[in-house]
């Protein structure tokens, strides 16, 4: 049992380290999200961006040190902007989707949540195979 434990962790060794990274990123995010809304007038959607924008810079910088670092070295500039390509679409995405979702009459905290899942996965997927450009070995 504990071998197929460590079997998996080697395995998935790098989505779990993403999604570490990934729930301090998400907590910039929402408590950028929550500030927003409660010290603006600004529709949620719009607070959706500002909490996403800190969100992902925080993400570009870890993800970049720690998930990432074995991905293709330097070429610095080109990563940031596949990265902010990636994330202007998911960013779309999810201001699209909470709008979506909200509007449909789903509490705007949960519909946050359902949210944060969809971007975590387009993000590791756009991460990998376009920003960070990383080799399985």
């Amino acid at each position: 049992m504990v071998e197929t434990i460590r079997a998996l962790f080697k395995k998935y060794k790098r989505f779990i380290v993403f999604a570490i990274i990934g729930c301090i990123n998400t907590g910039v995010d929402f408590l950028v999200f929550k500030a927003t809304g409660a010290l603006t007038s600004l529709a949620v959607e719009y607070c959706q961006a500002a909490g996403y924008t800190a969100g992902i810079i925080c993400s570009f910088i870890l993800n970049q040190t720690i998930t990432f670092r074995d991905s293709e070295k330097g070429k610095t500039a080109f990563k940031v902007v596949r990265f902010l390509v990636v994330n202007a679409v998911t960013l779309g995405v999810s201001m699209y989707g909470i709008k979506l979702l909200v509007g449909s009459g789903i509490n705007e905290n949960i519909a946050k949540i359902m949210i944060i899942g969809l971007t975590m996965i387009l993000n590791y997927i756009g991460y990998k195979l376009f920003v960070f450009r990383v080799k399985e070995t």
